[in-house]
């Protein structure tokens, strides 16, 4: 029997809510966040609708001589960090912070800040002029180094980066950590920002964005037959993770527990995914057989839900692979359709809807699904949030060239 790793403490900054009851709440009732953007004079572009975290102010969170000399995804991640922290009461746990692990990831940072100021300071003025914190601020790993900093953690460290993937793939080495002994409990998290002109100007060189600029909160539509691309939002989550023989001795309250990971890679493309859904049914079948479950015992499933065709294809064939007939009971959410694409963190995010719906017995709904898509004629819950007594539920990620990660989370209480 594995030992079996909890979550005690959910910290969430989503465009739809700040904090755990706010996010909790806004997708309880469907709320979407993508608006019209503000960051940057979007009019050349033909998206110009983001899901920005609207009300965040890292000064709630960071000195300001740290905001002023950091970047956003180190904001985000310090700030869903201390929320994690302050809901898992962790300082009462009384841990070793040279057993206290954490591993925060990111694909994309928030490299405009730095590029645009300290370019222009050396085309202006040369290197003598740059910061001498440009280097760390241009790093991914920054965001790690000022949680381990802000929190005293001092056990081990890692930053991971892959893509969409990451958030499954932190919780993962998060859970592996403590099971290997290599710490008592983890802070795990991902952050991103990809708010910025060279991050849509890619997105619609690939031509994936949405242009329903008129009614943002309708842009979003995965596994509808009507979408027309994705809404780039920021977001930033972070876990706290510990045995759950730790948890229940301090009076923790307990989310649930990480029970199983699966992952597999197709193999094939760098931008063009399998349809047929091959890999990410191996991902799915992968994370249900460590967790020692069977298939018909997954009770929900948090999809990666992203809203290109390509990707609502594959994710709808791999559930009919690796659940066969039963697939058509499993009530099936994309709450993407509601926080936009936030790349690394999206799985974390998807990861905290499926714990708080285990806890809430409420299965949020997938929005904007008006007219599906008939080859995913599955149960995505259209429209309206479902009563439904959740015992174990499926969340998956899928990743640009076809690397796909799965994790079966399951209620202990």
């Amino acid at each position: 029997m594995k030992r079996p790793i909890v979550v005690t403490g959910i910290g969430v900054l989503a465009c739809n809510g700040l904090g755990r009851a706010a996010f909790w709440k806004a997708l309880e009732f469907g709320v979407s966040g993508i608006r019209s953007l503000d960051r940057f004079d979007a009019s050349e572009f033909p998206c110009r609708i983001a899901g920005q975290l609207w009300d965040f102010n890292p000064e709630d969170f960071m000195k300001k001589s740290d905001v002023r000399h950091w970047h956003r995804h180190v904001h985000q991640a310090v700030a869903c960090s201390k929320l994690a922290v302050e809901d898992g009461e962790l300082s009462k746990a009384k841990y070793d912070p040279e057993r206290l692990a954490v591993a925060i990831g990111t694909s994309i940072g928030s490299p405009n800040e730095a590029y645009e100021a300290e370019q222009e300071a050396y085309e202006s003025h040369g290197y003598r002029k740059v910061s001498k914190l440009a280097s760390s601020a241009f790093s991914g790993h920054s965001a790690t180094v000022h949680v381990s900093i802000d929190f005293g953690l001092r056990g081990p460290a890692i930053t991971i980066s892959s893509g969409c993937a990451t958030g499954l793939d932190v919780l993962v080495w998060g859970v592996n950590q403590i099971r290997a002994g290599r710490a008592d409990a983890a802070v795990v998290g991902a952050t991103e920002s990809p708010i910025f002109p060279m991050s849509f100007a890619t997105a619609c060189s690939l031509g994936i964005l949405s242009k329903h600029n008129d009614a943002p909160e309708k842009a979003m539509r995965p596994f509808d037959r009507n979408r027309d691309g994705i809404v780039l939002s920021e977001g930033a989550v972070a876990l706290i993770l510990e045995p759950e023989e730790r948890a229940r001795a301090r009076g923790a309250y307990i989310y649930g527990e990480v029970a199983g990971f699966g992952s597999a890679s197709e193999g094939r493309n760098p931008l063009i995914l399998d349809r047929q859904g091959a890999a990410l049914a191996r991902a799915v079948e992968g994370a249900i057989r460590d967790a020692g479950a069977s298939p018909n015992e997954i009770d929900h499933i948090q999809s990666h839900g992203v809203s290109l065709e390509m990707y609502d294809h594959c994710e709808a064939n791999a559930y009919k692979k690796a659940f066969g007939e039963t697939v058509c009971r499993i009530p099936i959410s994309a709450i993407k359709s509601m926080t936009g694409q936030a790349y690394s963190a999206g799985g974390l995010l998807g990861a905290a809807a499926a714990l708080l719906a285990l806890n809430k017995g409420i299965v949020p709904p997938t929005i904007n699904l008006e007219d599906p898509d008939p080859a995913c004629d599955l149960d995505f819950v259209p429209g309206r949030s479902r009563l439904n007594d959740i015992r174990t539920a499926l969340v998956t990620a899928m990743s640009f060239g076809g690397t796909h990660g799965a994790a079966v989370l399951r209620r202990r209480n």
